[in-house]
């Protein structure tokens, strides 16, 4: 039994089959080594073309890749981009002021007594001479009658003493009367004269007192205040208590408004008297009307060092403007075309400005955009199958609140208006 092994072994070495026996197949499967490698050689192969493929098409994948990764919709407010041609010459300053008129007039009564009738409104165009209220008028009546009764009386009189001093004249000259009689006619004629004058003085002051019964306006204009009603009773001496409502309104001529501003001291040697200027209300940005500087403070504000600085407003618009309402002034070289003196160190600055006058370029609020420290370039984001693709744009003029987008934009595009903290490359949003 113990020789059992060996010869098994023996039978087993009889089974082998020579090696030059062998099928040729089998040599392939003595090099597992080499097949392995050449399989790691083809992995490495299709993983460097994905990454070449995924660089390529890195900006389609962009928007794929953030539909996944991007957060809710957030609502927000957009607007499209337009081009414009000619937006206007470089400011040289820009300041923020208050719109006043020339001429405002406070409307009161001349007479005392109760109010009757009111016939205009707040914010009602007036002319000048225009009836806006009528006081009670029963007394100045009376009084006007009386005084054409006296004055009719003194005629009378008049006409009694005329006959009188002829008649004493006729006598005396046939040196049939007295002179003392004819110097007492003379005497009654002149004093008859004297009481028809003051009597029409007296009817013309009765008639001037029924007249300021009716409150008119002393100017055209527009109503900016109206402080009495019906009923109120309204004292011509004015003062305080019962009488402190004798002021009916407050009139503003429209024709003649100016904005007056308050400029730095360290900027107001940038500015000179006739200097052109852009005017932009607040209640009305997508307005602009003409103006130029009409009047620099002489003296200063010591404790906000600034000096005010008035603008006269060309061919206002008494149905934009606002008086008492605040206006962004841009206050513009002189010459025409906006572009700085040539020769002018400004002019050497200006030199490779990246859009020239004239040029339609893309122009969006600055809340539209970040721009870069530099100002140069600014981003934004631009609105794509409701996403919000972060986009990089160059930055041109800047005037007011609005900037030039040389490069990155183009009209018809939309872009989110407002708040672009909130933002991220790819987020869904929601106009």
């Amino acid at each position: 039994m113990s020789q059992a092994p060996s010869e098994i072994r023996n039978q087993l070495q009889s089974l082998r089959i020579p090696k030059e026996q062998r099928p040729a197949s089998a040599a392939r499967y003595g090099r597992p080594r080499r097949r392995r490698g050449l399989r790691w050689l083809l992995l490495l192969v299709v993983l460097g073309g994905l990454g070449a493929s995924g660089y390529h098409w890195r900006d389609r994948l962009e928007p794929v890749i953030a539909r996944f990764t991007a957060g809710e919709a957030i609502e927000v407010r957009t607007l499209q981009v337009e081009v414009q041609r000619n937006i206007g010459p470089r400011p040289v300053l820009t300041a923020t002021g208050k719109i006043v008129s020339d001429h405002k007039v406070q409307v009161a009564t001349k007479v005392s007594g109760q109010i009757v009738g009111l016939y205009f409104e707040q914010g009602d165009n007036v002319k000048k001479g225009q009836v806006l209220a009528r006081l009670e008028d029963v007394n100045p009546k009376a009084m006007r009658d009386q005084a054409a009764a006296r004055l009719e009386r003194a005629k009378a009189n008049l006409t009694y003493q005329k006959f009188n001093f002829e008649r004493m004249n006729g006598l005396f000259n046939q040196d049939t009367a007295p002179r003392i009689e004819y110097a007492e006619a003379k005497r009654a004629l002149l004093d008859a004269e004297g009481a028809v004058a003051m009597e029409q003085a007296a009817l013309d002051y009765a008639q001037k007192q029924l007249s300021d019964c009716e409150v008119v306006a002393p100017i055209a204009g527009v109503i900016l205040e109206r402080n009495v009603e019906v009923g109120d009773f309204v004292a011509a001496e004015g003062g305080r208590g019962a009488n402190a409502n004798a002021q009916f309104a407050l009139i503003a001529d429209m024709t003649k408004l100016r904005v007056e501003v308050d400029v730095s001291e360290l900027d107001i040697n940038r500015i000179h008297k006739d200097m052109p200027c852009k005017i932009t209300p607040e209640a009305y940005k997508n307005r602009e009307f003409g103006g130029r500087v009409l009047w620099i403070d002489p003296g200063a504000n010591y404790s906000k060092a600034t000096v005010q600085v008035k603008i006269r407003i060309e061919d206002p618009d008494p149905s934009i403007l606002r008086v008492e309402g605040s206006a962004k002034v841009v206050f513009l070289p002189e010459h025409g075309t906006g572009d700085p003196a040539p020769g002018s160190q400004a002019a050497a600055a200006s030199q490779g400005a990246p859009a020239t006058q004239g040029t339609p370029t893309p122009w969006i609020p600055l809340s539209a955009c970040i721009p870069e420290e530099t100002g140069e370039k600014g981003i934004v984001f631009v609105i794509s199958e409701g996403r919000a693709k972060r986009t990089i744009v160059t930055i041109g003029r800047r005037i007011g609140g609005q900037l030039e987008i040389v490069e990155g934009l183009t009209a018809g595009q939309t872009i989110v208006a407002e708040e672009l903290n909130r933002l991220s490359d790819g987020q869904r949003i929601q106009p």
